[in-house]
């Protein structure tokens, strides 16, 4: 699959700020139903099946949802609303208010089988009850499948987007945009999906995309079917964190740059981290003003003093590259 850029796109591109509940939760729907990510989610899918059945959702699961969210190359693009950024609530809620044509178009591409074929036809339909109904199942499934493991979920997210923002920083968007080879490749201005299963050519003309880290997201970044919609590339996270490499935190930030990140630790102030670091207090300054500006490091002031701290960024940023 072939992006194709403008300079206007460029400027319109966007990275999210965390998981989106709304992805997370049809990535996870996916997973449960393939088998692919053994090593990173055997154990998430024994326990989902375990606190499934313990809930009485297995069958409601299994019946309802995996129809509409099929281990398939398609799905519908109306369960994963971009209102999904403000939380949960507003996805389903966006989802629900779904425009019925839309409705109608998006669920006859699906392939169901016999079992599937009834749930369907009465989400089709657009009845106000049925729709309600599948929003409050996936909230229970949320609540038992995804939100369980909601910090895992977090720290893995967090640790790649310290990365990507940094990338940002330090090259800009075409900087974001290479960060990504080789599960995505950039030259201006095509961004190429290789191992995505469509083959077909979307030309943003203006509208940005929208970058969306998942870590349900195993095999290939996704997008939305209909390249009329706003869109989206949402793309797998690593599930841990490869620590002791101090050299790549070199590489990506610069030698000195890495040392700072690494030496504010638990917080301190400017004249403080200059001696840790060995370099002047001026230099130090900008230092901390370049990973401050990049959303690493947090700065406060007390009357003359000013204390820095790692953010949560940072840390992350620490526990994929830094010192163990």
């Amino acid at each position: 699959m072939r992006i194709h850029f403008t300079r206007l796109d460029l400027a319109r591109t966007q990275l999210a700020d965390g998981p989106d509940p709304m992805w997370e939760a049809v990535n996870s729907l996916q997973a449960l139903q393939g088998r692919y990510g053994q090593a990173e989610l055997r154990q998430w899918r024994s326990q989902t099946a375990h606190e499934l059945r313990g809930t009485g959702l297995a069958a409601a699961v299994r019946h309802q949802l995996f129809p509409l969210v099929p281990h398939a190359a398609y799905f519908p693009d109306l369960v994963t609303p971009l209102e999904g950024a403000l939380g949960l609530d507003a996805g389903i809620e966006a989802m629900l208010s779904t425009p019925r044509g839309r409705i109608v178009a998006e669920i006859d591409r699906l392939k169901p089988d016999r079992a599937g074929r009834a749930h369907l036809e009465r989400f089709r339909a657009g009845r106000a009850s049925d729709l309600n109904a599948c929003g409050d199942l996936m909230r229970l499934y949320y609540r038992a499948a995804v939100d369980r493991i909601r910090e895992k979920i977090t720290e893995a997210v967090d640790r790649d987007l310290a990365v990507r923002r940094t990338a940002v920083h330090t090259a800009g968007i075409d900087g974001l945009l290479s960060s990504y080879e080789p599960l995505m490749r950039w030259r201006y201005p095509v961004l190429e999906l290789p191992s995505h299963p469509s083959a077909r050519d979307v030309y943003l003309q203006g509208r940005g995309v929208r970058l969306i880290p998942s870590y349900f997201c195993r095999t290939h970044p996704l997008t939305v079917y209909d390249g009329s919609l706003p869109q989206v590339v949402v793309y797998p996270v690593r599930h841990t964190a490869e620590t002791g490499d101090s050299q790549a935190l070199a590489r990506l930030l610069g030698e000195t740059r890495a040392a700072v990140l690494i030496s504010i630790h638990k917080g301190c102030g400017t004249g403080q981290l200059a001696l840790r670091v060995g370099i002047s207090a001026p230099a130090t300054s900008h230092h901390i003003g370049v990973l401050r500006d990049a959303g690493l490091v947090a700065s406060s002031r007390s009357g003359t003093s000013v204390h820095h701290t790692r953010s949560r960024l940072g840390d992350a940023l620490i526990r994929r590259y830094g010192p163990p």
